[in-house]
């Protein structure tokens, strides 16, 4: 069984917003995750995302992938 489960660290201990039942010694996997932009005030500039896939867009797929692929295969 693979199950995503949301929670929170409440300064103690983890607490799961789902009821899971757990068996004592069942394997998990803790993911730890950074603050939100909320808490620390920055946001995401997206702009410096935007338009890095432009380059493929402007001509055929096929020209694309030969032109990746002319590096690594000669």
């Amino acid at each position: 069984m693979l199950t995503a489960v949301e929670g929170y660290y409440n300064g103690s201990q983890i607490v799961m917003n789902e009821g899971v039942t757990l068996r004592k010694g069942q394997r998990v996997i803790v993911t730890i995750l950074g603050p939100l932009a909320e808490e620390t005030g920055k946001g995401i500039d997206l702009a410096k995302y935007m338009g890095r896939g432009e380059k493929m867009f402007n001509r055929d797929a096929g020209e694309y992938i030969k032109e990746l692929r002319s590096d690594d295969r000669g």
